[in-house]
């Protein structure tokens, strides 16, 4: 029987977690699904593991290749993916039984080509919930606006989405290590007709590691890749018939990035950064929603005026607690 959908789970060296994520995926409410375990390269037990739980469960199909990164290990997956919608979970993530169920039904219900859930972030002392999408239906120019001007909206794995959406190549740099998910996510939401909302129960739950790349030390290649991936997405909105309704989006996804480099004092072309950011504030107020914005003002300010000033003033921030690096 053709699955509905596959399940495709990305692995790295993750042997404290991903036998919780594929118990929550074994335990499914929905039995014809497939799921496609992408072993990229790990030198831990992640290996020994996926092929145990593979011999009990004929629906796993374990593959194992050479480390590439999260993009190949995901692509490697789509190749092989057989069912009618594709679900990116992470491997030290785990799922709501109910929630392949839950996910095709409104798919099938609505005719939608991609539906979003919600989802949790399980930190090591506690957990939140990011504010859900205000809207029940979405078109690819109003659901790119709101994931460019709020947080927590740029993830490939908290939706559901139809496989046609992959026939053509998602494209996505080797080099980008940081913001893979913003990139390709915007060109899949843009194929998309129909977007749809799942607001009924949290079905998602994301662990935040110390050891996840996200929370690695800033490092020249990430902060590279934090630069340059809003400018891919913005040469891909350029290209499309609707480029005149994204650039104030631009703005928003450039502005959000320089702020992630000036939290980590990045200190490398700081100076050019933190003008755009003023000049972004004066024109686009709303910036100043940004939970971050507000208590760091006065630094974008002095740090667009002189490099000295602004390092002065970083210093005293982390001095006092305010920003850690």
């Amino acid at each position: 029987m053709q699955p509905f959908i596959s399940v495709i789970i990305p692995v790295y060296n993750i042997e404290r977690y991903i036998g919780k994520c594929l118990e929550s995926i074994v335990g499914q409410t929905l039995k014809e699904i497939e799921i496609i375990v992408v072993d990229d390269g790990s030198t831990d037990d992640s290996s020994r593991i996926i092929d145990r739980y593979a011999r009990t469960d004929s629906r796993i199909v374990a593959i194992h290749k050479t480390n590439g990164g999260v993009v190949s290990a995901r692509n490697c997956g789509i190749a092989r993916a057989t069912g009618s919608y594709i679900l990116f979970v992470d491997g030290d993530d785990h799922l709501e039984s109910d929630t392949c169920e839950r996910l095709l039904k409104k798919a099938q219900a609505t005719r939608a080509d991609m539906v979003i859930m919600r989802f949790d972030i399980e930190y090591p002392q506690y957990k939140e919930e990011p504010r859900f999408w205000s809207q029940d239906e979405y078109v690819p120019v109003t659901a790119i606006h709101t994931m460019a001007h709020e947080e927590f909206r740029w993830s490939l794995w908290s939706r559901l989405m139809r496989k046609e959406l992959f026939d053509r190549p998602v494209d996505c740099p080797p080099q980008l290590i940081f913001g893979e998910d913003a990139y390709q996510i915007t060109q899949l939401t843009y194929r998309a007709q129909k977007i749809v909302t799942l607001r009924d129960k949290i079905l998602y739950h994301y662990t935040v590691r110390d050891s996840s790349v996200s929370q690695h030390a800033m490092t020249r290649q990430k902060a590279e890749s934090i630069e340059s991936y809003p400018q891919f997405i913005e040469r891909f909105l350029q290209q499309t018939p609707d480029s005149e309704m994204f650039r104030e989006d631009i703005v928003y996804i450039k502005f959000q990035a320089y702020l992630i480099l000036l939290l980590k004092n990045w200190e490398t072309g700081m100076k050019a950064r933190c003008r755009f950011m003023s000049r972004s504030l004066k024109k686009y107020p709303r910036l100043k929603e940004i939970s971050e914005v507000k208590r760091f003002t006065k630094l974008i300010s002095l740090y667009s005026f002189s490099s000295f000033l602004g390092k002065l003033y970083m210093k005293y921030y982390i001095r006092k607690g305010k920003i850690r690096i």
